[in-house]
């Protein structure tokens, strides 16, 4: 079917668990899980939360359906996180002190930017094989 869209398993169900864990992380900022309060929280980060939580529910949805416009969620997740966490990070991380982030965070940041890389260049090798295969 044209709308149906396949990766190898080990891939599939890894961008799963990956994609379900990060929802799982907004959804505990959302209810102040997270070690904050998340309606005192900076609006830019409760927007963020919940525009990443509408769209890695939608990756993880779409893998599992397999469904193509999986492709388009998952390459706007991996690749506006990887530009919000390098290029826009100090917008990100310009808050109220009450807010300020410790060298962990910011070393989970890179640990994001890496793990949405790794995500966009698997996707590519997938895409790329299978032109080579056709």
């Amino acid at each position: 079917m044209a709308n149906q869209f396949a990766l190898p398993p080990a891939l599939k169900y890894g961008l799963v668990a990956f994609y379900g864990y990060g929802a799982a992380v907004h959804i505990a900022n959302i209810l102040s899980w997270t070690g904050f309060d998340w309606m005192l929280a900076p609006v830019k980060w409760q927007v963020l939360d919940g525009l990443y939580l509408v769209l890695d529910i939608a990756v993880v949805v779409g893998l599992l359906a397999g469904r193509v416009w999986v492709v388009p969620a998952l390459v706007l997740a991996a690749s506006s996180q990887i530009l919000l966490y390098t290029v826009l990070r100090a917008w990100v991380l310009g808050v109220p002190a009450d807010f300020a982030v410790v060298p962990t965070d910011v070393t989970y940041l890179n640990g994001l930017v890496v793990f949405h890389i790794a995500c966009l260049a698997a996707l590519g090798a997938v895409f790329w094989r299978t032109r080579q295969r056709a």
